[in-house]
């Protein structure tokens, strides 16, 4: 009764406020209002602990009023502002991290009832996106790889870094955007990694650690993902991540070509 009450009082207003808009004002209001608006295609997945009715709303609304002013996929800037807002909208607490420095992760989500979840949010529409597999081209930076001189010292780092890594951070949730996939001109897939994929790197041995682009495996299992580690710039790259290692959330059509 309320919220319907509420609903009401906000749909008055924002006529008020339209009648007050300038002619260039109202063609960028009313492109958004076309793109919220417009068709929308969303592949029927299970339900997740992301995708309440609540969360799925605000977020697509946000996703949809995007491309009303651009034809880009959100970055991960654009993409980490809509998760926060859309995780507010659904009544959970939101901590951001408190610097754009802070490592590993991005935010704090924590539903009620249940554990906060530390996350890191990624996006990303590069060319020649794989389907079955994940690429994650900056997982976090390690400037120590330029000190790291003994082989010994570069497997401890890295086993170091991907255990604090997995101890830190819940998951990485990531938006893939898809040019021209599947009819659409844009094709999104919200995915969960969990970290706890990174357990087998304990396992590295230090002739593995070596090697530019490690490959992590589990028993006979094919690769989980594979490292690349680049002491040009000092990141670490993950490449290969097994799409059924991960979590679903979503996958959206937006606008047919």
């Amino acid at each position: 009764m309320f919220g319907s009450v509420r609903r009401r009082a906000d749909r008055a207003g924002l006529h008020e406020k339209i009648d007050l808009l300038s002619e260039g004002e109202v063609e960028v209001v009313g492109a958004v209002v076309d793109a919220v608006r417009a068709p929308l295609y969303s592949e029927h997945l299970p339900t997740t602990w992301l995708t309440s009715s609540s969360w799925t709303d605000a977020f697509l609304s946000r996703l949809r009023g995007h491309h009303g002013l651009s034809i880009e996929p959100l970055s991960t800037t654009q993409f980490e502002a809509a998760f926060n807002e859309a995780c507010s909208a659904a009544g959970w607490h939101v901590e951001v991290a408190g610097s754009a420095t802070q490592r590993f992760f991005d935010t704090t989500v924590t539903v009620a009832g249940d554990k906060p979840l530390r996350l890191s949010l990624k996006a990303s529409a590069a060319k020649g996106m794989r389907a079955d597999r994940v690429h994650i081209s900056k997982l976090t930076e390690a400037a120590w790889i330029q000190d790291a001189r003994r082989q010994s010292d570069r497997r401890d780092r890295i086993v170091e870094l991907f255990q604090e890594y997995q101890h830190v951070t819940s998951s990485i949730v990531m938006l893939r955007g898809f040019r021209a996939r599947e009819g659409y001109h844009v094709f999104y897939e919200l995915i969960e990694i969990p970290t706890s994929i990174f357990g087998p790197v304990a396992n590295l041995t230090i002739e593995q650690a070596q090697a530019g682009t490690i490959k992590i495996c589990d028993n006979a299992e094919p690769a989980r993902f594979s490292i690349r580690i680049d002491r040009s710039d000092s990141k670490i790259t993950l490449t290969n991540i097994r799409l059924d290692l991960c979590t679903i959330h979503g996958r959206w059509g937006l606008e047919r070509a």
